[in-house]
């Protein structure tokens, strides 16, 4: 019997049960590509992902599809969206509006999205869960969902994660989310007016509803003190603060390097290159979208964690000015993106136990806004202003 859970079109499974991560094998994968796309799939890979099922393809030079003047070089990303993003299509519209606006007006390289063979940048596709009796036939008795399928051109480099750059890349990091909101500054879409994101930084008091998933009482207290501060500090100023379409994701993960020779040290250097998943895109504050980026650029072992907000910021101040009200909330509004991703990050592992994907801040990411939230503002802020001055006058 055929129901509704949470929106979403399920049958034979309960709401527990249901599985909001499409389940999507890689002959499946194929299978879209072709129906949907017209392209013939040479070689697939899965990608890592949150919560949705990303894969890299490489198409065969014969194609059926009109509205595809020539092929990628480099391959394509199919994205098959998870089942709670899916119902939200007016969302998923403004993402592919804003991804043609920036890949158009030629501002920050991002993903640009590919039309199907019926003329639209997306579909809604009915995809069954996995069985659990091995490889049996798809029936009416397996679970299934409806999920947005996407197709991206696909662009080359290296991903920030992991990589042991110098520390101007940190600059470049900051030169590049400044850039990217200067861009859409003047950008307006109606899809946006629906986007209420848990990930969104003015959610940050909602965090008390996930508190039971911390483990240990000094760390839930330290989760707590960041929620506290954040609703006391930044959210009595949330409507003064200057907005518009942000990332909304700036992280390590979705960052694109092109590697270069150092000429100085004869060893490895890298450029920044491009941005990746604008599927937290959403309106809101400026200041979020920097603090979000030095929050995950404190990741990264080159450079003092300490030290990073700094050259994120002579970046990003390069491009796009904040007032001193902006400045002045930038320490609390970096530590409440450590809460929320340490948060939701415990949360969704307890309902995918085994997904290490989702943990991947909490490996350094306690000790490091420990670390952060324990020194002085004043001490914090007199070190940024140093660097972004070393900028300035050439030094750097």
């Amino acid at each position: 019997m055929e129901g509704i859970s949470n929106g979403i079109p399920v049958n034979n499974c309960s709401e527990s049960e249901q599985l909001v991560k499409p389940y999507v094998p890689l002959d499946v994968a194929s299978e879209l590509v072709t129906r949907l796309y017209g392209l013939k799939v040479q070689s697939i890979k899965e990608l890592v992902s949150y919560d949705d099922k990303n894969f890299h393809i490489k198409v065969l030079e014969d194609y059926d599809n009109a509205n595809i003047r020539e092929l990628c070089p480099h391959g394509y990303i199919l994205k098959v969206l998870n089942a709670k993003d899916s119902q939200c299509e007016s969302i998923i519209d403004a993402q592919n509006a804003v991804l043609n606006h920036l890949t158009t007006n030629k501002t920050v390289t991002c993903p640009r999205p590919i039309l199907n063979k019926g003329g639209k940048f997306k579909s809604l596709e009915k995809l069954y869960g996995k069985s659990t009796e091995g490889d049996e036939p798809v029936s009416s008795e397996r679970p299934y969902a409806f999920y947005i399928v996407r197709l991206y051109a696909f662009i080359p480099g290296k991903l920030l994660y992991g990589k042991s750059c110098p520390v101007h890349v940190w600059y470049k990091v900051g030169l590049l989310c400044g850039t990217l909101d200067k861009a859409l500054k003047d950008f307006h879409h109606p899809g946006y007016k629906q986007v209420d994101s848990l990930w969104s930084l003015k959610q940050i008091p909602n965090l008390v509803k996930y508190l039971h998933v911390i483990k240990g009482p000094k760390r839930k207290a330290l989760i707590n003190e960041v929620i506290q501060a954040f609703s006391d500090e930044v959210m009595p100023q949330y409507d003064k603060l200057p907005k518009g379409i942000i990332h909304g994701d700036f992280n390590e993960q979705n960052i694109l390097l092109e590697e270069q020779a150092n000429q100085e040290t004869a060893g490895k250097d890298y450029n920044v290159v491009g941005i990746l998943d604008f599927g937290d895109s959403h309106y809101s504050c400026y200041v979020f979208e920097v603090s979000i980026a030095i929050m995950y650029m404190m990741f990264e072992d080159t450079v003092d964690p300490l030290a990073v907000g700094g050259h994120v910021l002579a970046g990003y101040l390069k491009e796009w000015k904040l007032t001193d009200l902006e400045l002045s909330l930038i320490k609390c509004c970096v530590a409440g993106r450590f809460a929320q991703s340490l948060t939701l990050g415990e949360y969704s592992y307890s309902l995918d136990p085994g997904n290490e994907y989702l943990m991947t801040s909490a490996k350094k990411g306690w000790s490091l806004l420990e670390n952060f939230w324990r020194v002085p503002k004043e001490e914090l802020y007199s070190t940024w202003k140093e660097i972004i001055s070393c900028y300035k006058s050439g030094g750097k």
